[in-house]
Parts: structure tokens; C-alpha cells; sequence
């Protein structure tokens, strides 16, 4: 094509004027898609954490269901340092129930977004052995025996694919965000904020 043509075809009315357009178009709508979505789970996040900030017992026993595990979750990140955040340094130091929990959904949520590899090599990865013992403790003993064995030695690629096979399955039967759920239900106590503000909030 020479350069008169190419001139031609990208000039305002051209075809090539047009499909650059189309696809300026496509990326902005992307763009704008992509960064709503973000907001949206930036916003929940930020809701949660708002709303229960401080657990008294009125307020726990008032959550529904659904939104139960993910409340208690928002209460201990609301205690984490803000300029600092390390959610290992904090979260061993609470309740059993409470460490149990964050790890559990912890743990959970990572190894379904991202994969089990990906969850061993961050930050997230030091809470293995508690999530281990978190799913025993909700009843998900197949889940713990897949987090144990991921726990017990490095892992290739191909054996951190089958244990992420494995306990994903074991997550399908076992449901231990519903245990969970149970397991707050039936210890209250573990969960409730002392009075008085937390200081790494602060």
C-alpha cells in the first residue's frame, strides 16, 4: 500500500478511520467495565468493613446468613494497621474461632481465584497450617487433609494442580464456609468485640 493510500484509508471518513474508532471504543468501554467491577468489590469491601467494625452480640446475632462469614472476615481487617497491613501478625493472635474462620475463608477464596500455587507463594501461603486446622475444627476434614499435605513438603506443579483438585473437590462436599457459619452460631463469644477501640484500627 503506498503512503497516498494509507493516508487515504485512515482519513476521517476512511474504513481504516472508522475500525480505529470501533476499537478505541472497545477499550474505553473495557476500561470503564473493568474499573466498575473493581469499585463494586472495592465498595462491598469498604461496606463491611464500616458496618462491622465493632461485633457486639446484638449485631452478630442480627447478620443474616449469607453475609455472616464474610462479616466476621471484615471485622478482623478492620483491626489490621492500615499504614501496614499484615494480616499474619494480627489475626494468630485472636480467639481460635476468629483465626479459624479468617483462614478458612482466607484460604478459600484464594485457592478459587488464583490457584494453590499462587496461594503458597504469597503472603496469604503462611496461613496453610492454620487453615488446616481451621477446616478441621468447621468439620472439613478433607479440605485439612489436602492443606496438610500441601503443608508437608514443596510441591511441582503438577502436585499443587492435583491437591488444588483435591481439596476444591472436598470444598464442594464438605461447605466450609457453612461450617463456618455454624461455628459462630454456636460460639458467640469467640467472635464479640471487647469494649473500647481496637488500637491497630486506630
Amino acid at each position: 500500500m503506498t503512503p497516498l493510500c494509507a493516508t487515504a484509508l485512515f482519513a476521517e471518513g476512511g474504513a481504516g478511520f472508522g475500525l480505529v474508532l470501533l476499537v478505541f471504543a472497545a477499550l474505553i468501554i473495557g476500561l470503564y467495565l473493568w474499573g466498575s467491577t473493581r469499585k463494586s468489590q472495592a465498595g462491598k469491601a469498604d461496606r463491611l468493613q464500616a458496618a462491622y467494625r465493632r461485633l457486639t452480640r446484638p449485631l452478630l446475632d442480627s447478620i443474616p446468613d449469607e453475609e455472616l462469614v464474610d462479616a466476621v472476615a471484615a471485622n478482623l481487617l478492620a483491626k489490621l494497621d492500615k499504614r501496614k497491613p499484615d494480616a499474619y501478625k494480627v489475626i494468630p493472635t485472636l480467639s481460635r474461632g476468629r483465626c479459624a474462620v479468617y483462614s478458612v475463608w482466607l484460604t478459600l477464596h484464594e485457592v478459587e481465584s488464583g490457584g494453590l500455587a499462587a496461594y503458597l507463594s504469597s503472603p496469604s501461603g503462611q496461613f496453610l497450617t492454620l487453615a488446616a486446622d481451621g477446616c478441621e475444627l468447621v468439620g472439613a476434614s478433607g479440605c485439612a487433609a489436602a492443606l496438610r499435605e500441601a503443608a508437608a513438603r514443596p510441591l511441582d506443579p503438577t502436585e499443587a494442580d492435583d491437591l488444588q483438585a483435591r481439596f476444591l473437590a472436598a470444598a464442594s462436599a464438605e461447605h466450609p464456609l457453612d461450617g463456618c457459619r455454624e461455628y459462630i452460631r454456636d460460639n458467640p463469644g469467640d467472635f464479640v468485640d471487647e469494649e473500647g477501640p481496637s488500637p491497630a484500627a486506630e
